[in-house]
């Protein structure tokens, strides 16, 4: 077996598949909550045990008997999650005994020629384990009794797979291999962000809906274009808090509300998480207020901004595609360096020119200007438009730094540090030219030099 296997965990829905793998790799990735069909999508993760790297696949809840097109869906990920694994885990409900789903599963499983084992989970204390045995019945060769929930079992099970395993030795290193560029997909609820790395990828890799709520977990997608890696992150749609409670009080049901904002809070880890943030906004339905909420939230965090102009395909008079290019121009106006692509999904249009302006976002986000050209800058700014006074004395500057970058941060050294906003602004404006750096908020502070200006 390879040196770093992949472990899928498949079961029918609530029996736990996500608490095992958020126990697995010891974090929420997955949201878990006890309602049935939380989980949709793959989400992958990986942790190590015994100093050895396991990737690990979470699954959607598998229900063999449900002929929905969402459960179908679900169905089609799973079995894709079974033919990347090289071992499977699948999970039952100790409490509840055996049933006709487990061993439906079991079945899908067993043609495959994987290893599997079949773990009973929910055993929270020795009395619950002496049910393991009835799960036999399956033709099963191994039970293995845990509780994700409290740890319990969960080392036993990962101690057989290894004494079960032979492994290849771990391939060294590429030299200068880079990390993987990260790009999360944020946007209000059926922008079209699953559709969107579908898209990209080529294939139906992420589950598509009609209904608003299909993407739940922040998924993410390993990908390749070119000789550059990246990693896609989709995310839930994020709504307004009061457009969330008003659904969920039209559907009656108080937990939805709470799925929701779990679900809001992992798109949003996501972005902190990232490189580039793409905004997909629905070209059909218009900018809203939501959408520059998202926008300022991945500038408040310093990331990479490129705007998906989406489902532009829809927008067919010349008339609606001005109104909705001065929207973005209206509600966005605080990003003006950040580039707007028109996209459409189901033809293709614009991903090639939307990855290019992520990538030049991401070298800009990653650009450290050379100190001697940043004190040149400075020296043409103030000769360009000279520093208003501070108080009663006029306001100087001596130099100026980057200490780091991701985002760009400059640093003017100046005798006093309370420049005016608009002053700050101009040079804000004028780095921004001089030095072209679109895609990336800059962050720009200024620092008393005391003991450098005398002057009273």
């Amino acid at each position: 077996m390879k040196s770093r296997p992949v472990i899928a965990i498949v079961g029918r829905p609530n029996v736990g598949k996500s608490t095992l793998f958020n126990r697995l790799l010891k974090n929420r990735k997955a949201i878990v909550e006890d309602v049935p069909g939380v989980t949709r999508d793959r989400i992958y993760g990986s942790f190590e045990w015994n100093g050895r790297t396991y990737d690990l696949i979470d699954t959607g809840g598998l229900d063999t008997q449900d002929p929905s097109s969402l459960k179908q869906s679900i169905r089609q990920q799973v079995q894709v999650a079974m033919r990347e694994a090289d071992i499977i885990l699948v999970v039952v409900d100790i409490r509840s005994g055996p049933n006709a789903l487990d061993a439906d599963i079991v079945r899908l499983v067993r043609p495959l020629g994987k290893p599997y084992y079949l773990v009973a989970n929910k055993s929270d204390n020795a009395r619950a384990e002496l049910s393991a045995g009835e799960f036999f019945t399956f033709g099963v060769d191994h039970v293995i009794p845990v509780s994700a929930a409290h740890g319990r079992g969960v080392g036993d099970l990962m101690d057989l797979i290894e004494q079960d395993t032979v492994f290849e030795d771990a391939p060294e290193p590429e030299p200068g291999a880079e990390e993987p560029v990260r790009i999360t997909f944020v946007g209000r609820p059926n922008a079209g962000k699953s559709s969107m790395v579908n898209a990209i990828m080529k294939e139906e890799r992420l589950l598509v809906d009609a209904v608003a709520g299909t993407t739940m977990d922040a998924v993410e997608v390993p990908f390749t274009r070119g000789r550059r890696h990246y990693i896609l992150v989709d995310t839930a749609g994020l709504r307004r808090k009061k457009a969330v409670e008003a659904a969920a009080g039209q559907r009656r049901t108080a937990p939805a509300a709470g799925l929701e904002k779990l679900a809001g809070m992992h798109a949003i880890s996501a972005m902190e998480r990232a490189h580039i943030v793409v905004l997909v906004l629905d070209a059909d339905r218009g900018v809203h207020e939501q959408d520059a909420r998202l926008a300022q939230l991945a500038v408040d965090r310093g990331k990479g901004l490129v705007i998906a102009l989406n489902k532009w395909d829809l927008v067919k008079e010349r008339r609606l595609q001005d109104d909705v290019r001065q929207q973005v121009k209206d509600q966005l106006r605080f990003v003006p360096w950040a580039a707007v692509v028109n996209t459409s999904t189901v033809s293709g249009h614009g991903l090639g020119q939307l990855f290019d302006q992520v990538l030049s976002a991401h070298d800009r986000w990653n650009r450290r200007v050379p100190t001697a050209e940043l004190n040149r800058f400075l020296q043409t700014a103030i000769e360009l438009h000279h520093p208003p006074m501070a108080g009663k004395r006029p306001l100087k500057f001596y130099y100026m730094t980057q200490p780091q970058v991701r985002p760009p941060m400059f640093v003017i050294h100046a005798n006093r540090k309370d420049v005016p906003e608009s002053y700050q602004r101009f040079l804000s404006n004028h780095l921004r030219e001089t030095f072209d750096f679109p895609g990336t908020p800059l962050r720009l502070f200024f620092r008393s030099s005391h003991g450098v200006d005398h002057e009273k």
